[in-house]
């Protein structure tokens, strides 16, 4: 009986020793479980093979619409503008801001894009002026204030921005909240008086030389849903005159993997050369692009990168892509002899 006490008393101190070391058990497994559920939100992050991008999808305009573009958010707060139909007889401030707020609705309508609703949930549009001088003045209720993140609050900022200024009438944007100006949100995001489109998804830079500029290029995003999408990225850049240049070379500088940005361009891929005439981007890439040619899906996304970053400069219609200087007759895609338009929309959602 002794010796059965005896091996009870050492099982017993052997999990007061387990236990002891865990400040609590329960929160252990929970970490544990836990972990296992972000493996496989990262799985499902990483880019797949034969996944449809939304600057593909076909989107039939509705009678008595009008086309215009919202600015989302993903997951790790990148804008990603998305062009969509809205009814011609609502206002144009309040039926595009209204689609940027988060509701249950909202939110299950873009689940499968993977992208969210940008301002916070239970915010109103108290109410929406649109100046003869561009500047359109939009009261938000005091929910508006309610971002989750300080980036959240920059993002939710900026969507509101680049949203309204889609539209030709408008060229800046004054926030107020319950009727009142504010200069800075509780986050720490700063508010002008007019605040008009900057650096949207700006990608912090190192050993920058002097003078640098801003430079927008698009690279690829695989995010949560069932689409991949094109996402503007606000970069720096110095040493070039020539700003075609400046955003062709930025653009195949391969973003940090940690950003979730995707680059197709196969390695080593050099940019030869631009010019512009007559509307026309004439651009030269080295023969390492043909790496590309025999994936129809990284050719497209290749060719589309190349085309929403040149759609930044308003002279630029079409463009024409050359290898080594050269085009291929007899083929199609990159190297071509065809020119491809500069698409007006990046992505489409109906």
């Amino acid at each position: 009986m002794s010796r059965r006490y005896a091996i009870i008393i050492v099982v017993l101190l052997c999990c007061t020793l387990v236990l002891s070391s865990c400040s609590n058990p329960l929160t252990s497994l929970r970490e544990f479980f836990n972990k296992g559920e972000q493996a496989a939100v990262k799985e499902t992050d990483e880019p797949k093979e034969d996944v449809p991008s939304l600057s593909e999808v076909s989107a039939v305009q509705p009678e008595n619409s009008r086309a215009t573009v919202m600015y989302y958010k993903d997951w790790d707060n990148y804008l990603v503008p998305v062009m969509r139909y809205i009814p011609k007889d609502l206002g144009i401030a309040k039926a595009t801001l209204s689609a940027l707020i988060y509701s249950e609705e909202n939110a299950e309508d873009l689940a499968p894009t993977g992208l969210l609703p940008s301002l916070p949930m239970g915010t109103q549009i108290l109410g929406a002026v649109i100046k003869d001088d561009g500047l359109a003045i939009i009261d938000f209720s005091k929910e508006f204030v309610n971002f989750t993140s300080a980036k959240a609050e920059e993002a939710g900022v900026k969507a509101i921005v680049y949203t309204l200024t889609e539209f030709p009438n408008i060229k800046a944007v004054q926030v107020r909240v319950e009727g009142k100006a504010i200069t800075e949100l509780p986050l720490g995001t700063k508010l002008s008086p007019e605040i008009r489109r900057s650096e949207i998804n700006l990608q912090a830079a190192e050993n920058i030389g002097d003078k640098p500029s801003k430079v927008m290029v698009y690279y690829q995003k695989r995010g949560r849903g069932e689409y991949s999408y094109f996402v503007p990225v606000t970069k720096l850049i110095s040493g070039f005159t020539n700003s075609v240049e400046a955003s062709l070379t930025a653009l195949l500088e391969k973003p940090t993997e940690e950003t979730g940005l995707i680059s197709p361009f196969p390695e080593g891929t050099k940019l030869l050369g631009v010019q512009v005439k007559d509307g026309i981007a004439f651009i030269n890439f080295s023969e390492e692009i043909l790496q590309g040619k025999n994936d129809k899906l990284q050719e497209r996304a290749m060719i589309k990168s190349v085309t929403l970053t040149l759609k930044e400069f308003d002279v630029i219609k079409k463009a024409k892509l050359f290898v080594n200087g050269k085009v291929a007759d007899a083929s199609d895609g990159i190297g071509a002899n065809e020119y491809l338009d500069v698409p007006v929309f990046v992505n489409f959602y109906e």
